[in-house]
């Protein structure tokens, strides 16, 4: 997983995506909803912690070519063109291969604005990959421009060879998983995988590197690796493919819990649920324009 969804509150924000304005591309653009809600609970059943919050990406088709598919994901903007975050990542060109990987076309377009966005916020290019707090939540200054392939990878629900038994991998499984149907009411696609307490544990590192840079405390990479080495980790994936009537994925349903047990600590139960639906523009300007 990546860290900027660890914490919640980075990018996802609980207000209501604006609604989108501008020319009509060459094909179709669709919209994009991605909407989380995480809580915790521990084993004495106290609730630990709970959020929830949403964003939204426009997905514009630009041209399909023998290397695969030009895409334009962009923010959506409201009337007067102004986009509900002022961060740099979009809007971005990609290539997306048949086999999935994206590849950034536009580079030189996004660290003209990474550039643009350090001087309008004053932010040294020293500061580059550290990591601060603003709202409330940890804040990394990221200037590098590929990071804006790890934000879609979220998004996208152009997956490849979606298909009865065909395997499907998880950021955090210890395997892939098989891919079976989901009842017949339902076309589409669902799998179960188990996760690896190995990379759990990885991620835990990160995390604490991360929160002690964000606290002025010093914490070594060592130190990291040896706390996180006494949490036991287990847990599962579920996770659903939703199709329309001509195989094409308008929803994904992610749902972990993880269990972590901590030395002197009860076990804590986390559970992450979350769904990217992809909707015409019309049907998203009525649902989130409020």
């Amino acid at each position: 997983m990546r860290y900027w969804a660890i914490f919640a509150g980075l990018l996802f924000s609980a207000v209501p995506p604006s609604i989108a304005y501008g020319q009509s591309p060459q094909y179709e653009s669709t919209w994009l909803q991605l909407e989380y809600e995480r809580s915790s609970r521990h084993s004495d059943g106290q609730l630990g912690s709970s959020s929830n919050g949403r964003q939204a990406l426009i997905e514009t088709i630009i041209e399909e070519t023998p290397s695969g598919v030009v895409l334009q994901y962009e923010l959506p903007r409201d009337k007067e063109g102004k986009a509900s975050s002022g961060f740099w990542y979009f809007p971005a060109r990609l290539l997306e291969r048949p086999d999935g990987s994206l590849e950034l076309l536009d580079k030189q377009v996004v660290e003209d604005r990474i550039d643009q966005w350090l001087e309008k916020s004053r932010i040294p290019r020293e500061a580059c990959g550290m990591w601060s707090h603003g709202g409330g939540f940890p804040f990394q200054v990221d200037c590098n421009p590929y990071s804006i392939l790890g934000q879609i990878e979220s998004f996208d629900l152009r997956i490849p060879d979606l298909m009865a038994g065909s395997e499907y991998s998880h950021p955090q499984s210890s395997a892939p998983g098989k891919l079976k149907a989901l009842p017949e009411t339902r076309p589409g696609y669902f799998v179960n995988v188990t996760v690896d307490p190995a990379k759990l544990r990885a991620a835990e590192v990160e995390k604490a590197l991360i929160l002690a840079q964000v606290l002025g405390k010093d914490l070594t990479r060592q130190q990291a690796e040896e706390d996180a080495a006494k949490i036991g980790f287990q847990g599962s994936i579920s996770i659903e493919f939703d199709l329309d009537q001509t195989g094409t994925v308008i929803r994904k349903t992610e749902r972990s819990e993880i269990i972590a047990t901590r030395p002197g600590e009860d076990a804590e139960t986390t559970t992450l649920l979350t769904t990217v639906t992809r909707l015409n523009l019309e049907a998203a300007l009525e649902k989130y324009s409020d």
